[in-house]
């Protein structure tokens, strides 16, 4: 973008320079003393100019400027004019010629001419976007065509179909970025085309053209869709103008459109690790449950822990771990099919939320995928760092809130049985690679309740002092010995229990009783089995442990924690 500075003394050249090289202009001045048609004429073939500034200009210059570029039919630069002189009629002339602005020598204002620069580069800017648009004129009229084609060879822009019958245009399917449409026609006139143009596409510019200046008919074809209106017969300044003008507008909507998408992109995504955030979590989860409740889609969940991410903020500082965070995000990410969405719930935590899939075993095979990532990646010199993952799926009993605690109680059982796996649905495999695991208490598992807190540590504690007794090969008679305690312990801790959530009124206090009785009944069965030689003490364990213990305080216990009035605290 060029401005021509033409002068006939040297006085304002560094100040208008600056100003012009200021809004990002390059600058290029000319030194007239002698104004000839020759000298006017070897300036305009030197470069085209977006501005032509002329200070201290004489009326003749103006005029022969203007009239040589008329001649050549040449698109006009604007001009700017400057003269000391203080001549009203002067300066109304200028403006009858075409000029765009006319500033006082005297009292020159900067800020005024630093504007005026920013409406050309506007302008340009819109004209050389407009170039890329695709425009279809329907018009049943030769001459309008012929006429409307000659003006926009003249501002350059070429993709351009010109349609004299308005069938033809409707069977052309094609894609247009603006319509000028003449407003009374045969077949289907302007009115019909712009209903049905925005039955499709509510962003492409639409303008009518009349010959027929009706007061009623254009606000009714603006309410339509039309974005603006042209009257016949056209004339090229006012024509590029209305054109510039709807294309101003348009574009000024698609910048305030991508601002608004950037500011949501912001607004919905992690800081740290760029993935989507628990906000965005929060809104998606309550459309796919809704959307699961009406068309009974399953979709399930996988919850991320990274394990042990505590000890590498204490010991290598913050900065550290958000490295940590942010390739624990990208082994994650990687590991997710493309369909599936990936969020970051908070601190060290992530959360997938995954498509519909036809069978546990696919979902179990995207999460070790995960865990295998994370684990075989080098994050940290001096770290193996592992996560732990919980999964949940959703049931058409489930609300929000019951589908998610699953899905939470499944990462901490993870977490508090050794960490580095995968939990399903609370569901607490007890043996791994042959092997039992072993249970961290912690307070994941309390209740508030003293009385009910102690037992379950107790029973939490006998279930791995079996375990010990088992793989160390203790003698039958101790692991017999210890099996009796736990079986009397259980027993004694269900009635203590009961006697509990009864005098609290608990809702569910019959259902719960019959859950006591019935694992207390099959353990007794396995027990009894085992004791007669029938059995081995793994499958003892496994109950005792994996449905007595663990799997009845998840999955039943704590449905009545809350009449404690305490909140479960994870860590």
């Amino acid at each position: 973008m060029r401005v021509l500075h033409i002068e006939t003394d040297k006085v304002l050249s560094p100040v208008i320079r600056r100003i012009v090289e200021k809004n990002g202009f390059s600058y290029m001045k000319v030194h007239l003393e002698n104004i000839t048609d020759k000298a006017i004429d070897y300036i305009l073939q030197r470069d085209e100019y977006s501005a032509v500034i002329l200070d201290q200009c004489v009326l003749g210059l103006v005029e022969k400027l203007i009239n040589i570029m008329n001649t050549r039919g040449m698109i006009h630069p604007s001009i700017i004019t400057i003269s000391s002189q203080q001549d009203f009629n002067l300066k109304k002339r200028y403006f009858e010629l075409g000029v765009m602005a006319h500033f006082d020598r005297e009292n020159f204002a900067e800020h005024r001419l630093e504007q005026y620069l920013q409406t050309i580069k506007n302008e340009l800017e819109t004209v050389e976007f407009f170039k890329e648009f695709h425009v279809a004129v329907i018009d049943d009229s030769e001459l309008s065509l012929d006429t409307i084609r000659k003006f926009f060879i003249n501002a350059g822009t070429h993709n351009v179909d010109y349609y004299q019958e308005s069938a033809e245009f409707l069977n052309s399917k094609r894609r247009y970025d603006l319509f000028l449409i003449d407003l009374v026609m045969p077949v289907y006139d302007g009115e019909a085309l712009t209903s049905y143009i925005r039955k499709t596409d509510s962003e492409a510019i639409i303008i009518l053209m009349t010959a027929y200046n009706n007061g009623q008919i254009i606000p009714h074809c603006l309410s339509l869709g039309a974005n603006d209106f042209m009257t016949k017969p056209l004339e090229y300044n006012s024509f590029m103008l209305r054109i510039q003008s709807c294309i101003s507008r348009y574009k000024m909507q698609k910048e305030i459109i991508y601002k608004n998408n950037e500011l949501f992109e912001m607004a919905i995504r992690d800081n740290l690790t760029g993935i989507y955030n628990r906000t965005y979590f929060s809104q998606i989860y309550e459309e796919k449950l809704a959307a699961a409740k009406t068309g009974n889609q399953v979709f399930w969940l996988i919850m991320v822990d990274i394990d042990n991410f505590k000890n590498i903020n204490d010991e290598y500082g913050h900065l550290e771990g958000d490295k940590v965070l942010r390739n624990f995000a990208v082994a994650l990410s990687d590991s997710l099919p493309d369909k599936d969405t990936l969020y970051r719930w908070g601190g060290e935590e992530f959360i997938a939320l995954l498509q519909p899939y036809d069978d546990k075993k696919t979902v179990y095979q995207i999460a070790e995928k995960m865990r295998v990532n994370v684990k075989k990646n080098n994050f940290h010199h001096k770290w193996n760092i592992t996560g732990s993952f919980g999964m949940a799926k959703w049931h058409p009993a489930d609300t929000g809130e019951k589908l998610f605690r699953r899905l939470d109680n499944s990462l901490y059982l993870a977490k508090l049985t050794g960490k580095d796996k995968i939990v399903c649905e609370e569901y607490l495999n007890i043996m791994e690679n042959g092997r039992f695991i072993r249970i961290t208490w912690g307070s994941f598992f309390t209740s508030g309740n003293a009385i009910i807190d102690e037992d379950h540590q107790a029973m939490i504690n006998a279930a791995n002092n079996i375990i010990d007794s088992y793989e160390y090969r203790a003698e039958q008679m101790i692991i017999n010995k210890e099996l009796n305690n736990a079986y009397k312990h259980i027993m004694l801790h269900f009635n203590k229990e009961e006697d509990i959530i009864k005098n609290l009124n608990y809702e569910h206090y019959e259902e719960h009783t019959k859950e006591h009785r019935k694992l207390m009944a099959e353990l007794l069965r396995l027990y009894d089995s085992y004791s007669r030689e029938k059995s081995n003490a793994i499958d003892v364990i496994k109950f005792l442990v994996q449905d007595v213990i663990v799997g009845h305080i998840v999955q039943k216990d704590f449905d009545f924690y809350p009449l404690f009035g305490h909140e479960i605290l994870k860590q």
